[in-house]
């Protein structure tokens, strides 16, 4: 579901494929742990493959754009499917976090 691509003092970029249902978000919050520890840097999450996301996915996204900014990193989303960049901009999550 998930892969870390890249982590450097810099960023980190993940990938997401599948689904970010429900069940999907419990298991993506526990990978995020480490990365939420370290989280004053740019995370960047590739949506290329992500087909699907619920809203408990959603709101792991935010939990990690909070804890993020509170460490004066950030969080930046690209290669997000129409479907997907739609629900963003109907719930607001696209002016909470950068859309590339």
């Amino acid at each position: 579901m998930t892969d870390i691509i890249e982590n450097t003092p810099e960023r980190i970029v993940i990938v997401l494929r599948g689904e970010l249902d429900t069940l999907a978000a419990k298991s993506f919050a526990a990978e995020m742990e480490p990365v939420m520890a370290d989280a004053g840097k740019r995370i960047i999450l590739d949506f290329t493959g992500l087909e699907y996301i619920s809203s408990a996915g959603m709101r792991t996204i935010l939990l990690l754009q909070k804890t993020a900014g509170a460490k004066g990193g950030k969080v930046s989303i690209k290669g997000m499917s129409e479907d997907i960049r739609q629900i963003f901009r109907m719930t607001g999550f696209d002016q909470i976090i950068e859309i590339l």
